[in-house]
């Protein structure tokens, strides 16, 4: 009676063996499937606020308005009226310079096209969009300048062909990655569009 009893129970073992192992199995290929998912590329969410802005208006030969979220700062450079647009949460600035012309607009504005063909190996693409404003003098170039590795993905130049030449260029304070910062870029360049649209000589 003993023998048929551990006879019956065998069988019964090795089925529950072989359930057991196929758990296993099937768990190990779960997880093996899991681990070979490939993730998609992902950067922090970046908060950013409603644009609101501020006038520039002083002694300066130009004004325009800013934006709050920024601070104006005499640039570092023996030329009067350069000045750089801070972002201090952002860790970017605006580069701004300023020239009087005399007889030598189209050296300036070569120049700056210039500092814009130096980016091209860099760049995915480069979009131009013109400037004109007949009422206040003001006409120019600004550029869009698309790429991961671009160190000004942001700049413009403006001029009243008689008197002045201004220009600006954005820059951030880290090594060049403008997919991580793609947000921030185009944040502050609604702000730059809003400079230029606000633009006056005096």
């Amino acid at each position: 009676m003993k023998e048929k009893g551990l006879s019956l129970l065998i069988p019964s073992i090795k089925k529950g063996i072989y359930v057991c192992m196929a758990c296993i199995l099937s768990l190990s290929a779960a997880c093996d499937k899991q681990s070979y998912t490939p993730k998609p590329v992902g950067y922090y969410r970046i908060a950013l606020p409603q644009h609101q802005y501020r006038s520039f208006d002083t002694l300066f030969p130009y004004q325009f308005e800013f934006s709050t979220l920024a601070c104006i700062r005499p640039a570092a450079h023996p030329e009067p009226y350069w000045i750089n647009i801070e972002y201090p949460s952002f860790n970017a600035q605006v580069f701004i310079s300023y020239k009087k012309v005399i007889n030598n607009v189209d050296t300036l504005i070569n120049d700056s096209k210039t500092f814009v063909t130096n980016q091209i190996q860099k760049a995915d693409d480069i979009i131009e969009y013109h400037v004109y404003d007949s009422l206040n003098k003001v006409y120019g170039i600004s550029y869009d300048i698309l790429g991961s590795d671009v160190a000004c993905p942001y700049q413009f130049w403006l001029t009243d062909n008689e008197k002045h030449f201004f220009r600006a260029s954005l820059y951030f304070n880290h090594s060049p990655n403008n997919d991580s910062v793609a947000p921030v870029i185009e944040y502050i360049r609604k702000d730059m569009l809003h400079l230029i649209e606000t633009f006056a000589w005096k």
